[in-house]
């Protein structure tokens, strides 16, 4: 597994819930403490997170953290909105927290961090979906 990279170094791929290009950092790396994807968004306007929560107990309970790498997006975080510029994260700890993020700038890239707390991590079935669609070996196997 590499030990260092670029978003140019790593697969992007296109899934159902945005608008940008996918970028599949946990996989990249093999990482097994938390998940790690990042999203680059070629327009203003463009989806970059799909509005969700995680409140319902079937489905994986992430806390996320996201940060705004470059260009800048609008997060409507339970209803409120937030105007966030490179270098902002913005925060989503509760598992009812409805949250969205889009574009305000061509080429905006957002990283988004998360993991179940207390929880040993594991690779969600919907990212194991999302790669085996983007035809990416899942790592580790």
């Amino acid at each position: 597994m590499p030990v260092h990279g670029t978003l140019d170094d790593m697969p992007a791929a296109t899934v159902a819930h945005t608008d940008a290009r996918w970028h599949p950092i946990r996989n990249y790396f093999g990482i097994t403490a938390f998940g790690i994807n990042g999203y680059t968004a070629a327009r203003a306007g463009d989806r970059l997170i799909g509005e969700h929560d995680h409140a319902d107990p079937e489905d994986e309970q992430h806390q996320e953290l996201y940060f705004v790498h470059s260009g800048r997006a609008r997060f409507i975080v339970d209803g409120a909105t937030i105007e966030a510029p490179a270098g902002t994260f913005v925060s989503a700890c509760d598992m009812t927290t409805r949250r969205s993020a889009t574009a305000e700038e061509d080429n905006t890239v957002v990283l988004v961090i998360g993991a179940e707390s207390g929880a040993a991590f594991a690779i969600t079935p919907a990212e194991r979906a999302e790669l085996a669609e983007a035809e990416l070996p899942v790592h580790p196997a």
